[in-house]
């Protein structure tokens, strides 16, 4: 006897899709985490009501859109005096929902810690996060469309170019740069431990230490960096991403990258103005700077 509606392995239509639909929201978790590790924050007021926030480049509203519409709670207001938006959430059921999804998968010290009193005021066990993460993880991806950065150095550039201002500026000292320029990739934190485990788990980058700044006389806290520039990192980390995409603008320069190691190899950055390589390079470079974060 044969059964209905079961593939070759025995399951049915429906687990099949039960399935696809867990793992998709597993994976948006892992992705709120990381972005949680970069950009939110758990609040507990005087009166022990406890509150979550997460905020954005206002170029990035869509992610705290697709949070209140994940959560089904919350409200989203632009920041009076800044380019932000912030998701904000007081509601005990939504906080409850949050922590259950994100507990065992932040691992920021400052929101580790802030989880951990959370769970005490409701009474649920707090899950100390593993030490690796798994490549099959969106953690990175959150934490990235938080805390990370991709952009092109230019290192050398002429009188006339470096006088020049804005988005118009920067376009014409990387068109101009010649072989003075370098693509990286780059997450910043204040504590190295935030960093180590991307190094263990991944097995790429390299993390640096950034010199501490004098400001008012005071020596600031060193900032922590782990960065990739090499086209076989880029690689990696852009295969990644093809499972876990990011949700931020970001994106659109990831998905640049391999076209400028690509002309690179070609040298179209180096060829006359008026070939046809060349307007190809000058054409990315316009391309690059379409969102400014």
């Amino acid at each position: 006897m044969t059964l209905k509606n079961k593939n070759e392995f025995g399951f049915r239509c429906s687990d099949k899709k039960n399935l696809k639909s867990k793992d998709k929201s597993q994976k948006w978790d892992q992705w709120f985490a990381g972005l949680i590790d970069g950009d939110g924050c758990f609040y507990i007021n005087q009166q022990r009501e406890i509150s979550f926030e997460l905020t954005t480049h206002t170029s990035d509203a869509r992610i705290v859109h697709n949070i209140k519409n994940q959560l089904k709670a919350g409200s989203v207001k632009l920041r009076s005096g800044s380019n932000s938006i912030r998701y904000r959430v007081k509601q005990r059921a939504t906080i409850i929902d949050i922590v259950h999804r994100i507990n065992g998968k932040v691992r920021n010290s400052t929101r580790c810690g802030q989880l951990k009193e959370v769970c005490q005021l409701l009474n649920i066990a707090y899950i100390l996060p593993a030490y690796q993460v798994v490549i099959e993880d969106s953690y990175l991806a959150g934490l990235f469309d938080a805390d990370g950065t991709i952009a092109i150095s230019v290192s050398k550039t002429t009188q006339a170019d470096s006088q020049k201002s804005k988005v118009a500026g920067q376009i014409d000292r990387l068109r101009h740069s010649k072989g003075y320029n370098q693509l990286y990739l780059k997450i910043t934190s204040v504590n190295q431990s935030n960093l180590n485990f991307i190094v263990s788990s991944y097995g790429f980058g390299k993390i640096y230490v950034e010199k501490s700044p004098y400001k008012n006389g005071k020596l600031t806290k060193p900032k922590y960096h782990w960065t990739i520039n090499s086209y076989e990192e880029i690689v990696l980390f852009y295969e990644y991403l093809k499972n876990y995409r990011l949700k931020s603008v970001k994106m659109h320069r990831v998905r640049l990258s391999l076209h400028y190691f690509y002309y690179k190899k070609l040298k179209y950055h180096l060829k006359n103005e008026n070939t046809v390589e060349y307007k190809i390079w000058s054409k990315f470079c316009n391309s690059w700077f379409k969102y400014m974060v």
